[in-house]
């Protein structure tokens, strides 16, 4: 049997375990001193999840505000980059959805606070993916000089072949390229185009970029109107 005061038992767990706790009170006793600031961020909006055949059929924020707050080094620390705002749409269902962002839905380190958010509510129109093939327009701007004037105008492709909400598909007939000049086209000419839709949730499948053709033709002069004929002389 040990003469050894019960203090002395197992003398370096106890050291260890000693430090171990100065250390952690120290590191949380610093946090608590260290003076609180508050920081403003822009940060992006990610829609995780999406159920298969759906598509998103409204406009979505460029991105969420958020003010954020806790001890000055880690917001110092913080990268902005790796930060978002995360909505989950694992459970949605097919129609109109009004999604409220919380401070849990914010991916920030956990000694630091979400205080506000803004927009909070996000509107999300959820529609069944569908396809849809419309023919595709040259988009001419400017005019060419005097003297020439536009005539036929090729595009091949001539069809596009979009996917999306079925409900907006169902008011596109058709879809233009980006904008072509005119300007100082005084012969036939063929450029690239880039087909472009302006649509929420729509994708161009088949025929994003095609070949424009436009014809230049000379215009017609304008016949000058013959001046009355005098009266004779008797």
């Amino acid at each position: 049997m040990s003469d050894r005061p019960a203090l002395l038992h197992n003398l370096g767990l106890k050291i260890v375990a000693l430090a171990i706790a100065l250390i952690v009170w120290f590191v949380f006793s610093a946090q608590r001193r260290e003076r609180i600031s508050e920081r403003s961020y822009r940060i992006p909006l990610s829609i995780v999840n999406i159920p298969p055949q759906m598509t998103i059929a409204s406009p979505l924020p460029s991105g969420v505000d958020v003010r954020i707050r806790g001890p000055f080094t880690p917001l110092r620390q913080l990268d902005p980059s790796k930060i978002e705002a995360v909505i989950d749409l694992s459970d949605a269902l097919q129609g109109e959805h009004i999604y409220r962002l919380a401070p849990e839905d914010i991916n920030v380190p956990q000694d630091v606070e979400v205080i506000a958010i803004s927009p909070v509510d996000v509107r999300i129109l959820l529609d069944a993916t569908t396809e849809k093939t419309v023919p595709i327009e040259a988009h001419l701007v400017d005019a060419p000089p005097p003297g020439f004037e536009a005539g036929a105008v090729q595009v091949e492709p001539r069809l596009a072949r979009l996917s999306g909400p079925g409900a907006t598909l169902a008011g596109i007939s058709r879809i233009q390229t980006d904008a072509i000049s005119l300007a100082d086209r005084r012969v036939d000419f063929s450029v690239p185009a880039t087909v472009v839709v302006d649509a929420p949730g729509v994708r161009i499948r088949e025929g994003q970029v095609v070949t424009v053709t436009v014809h230049i033709l000379s215009a017609a002069p304008t016949s000058a109107t013959p001046a009355p004929a005098g009266k004779r002389r008797k």
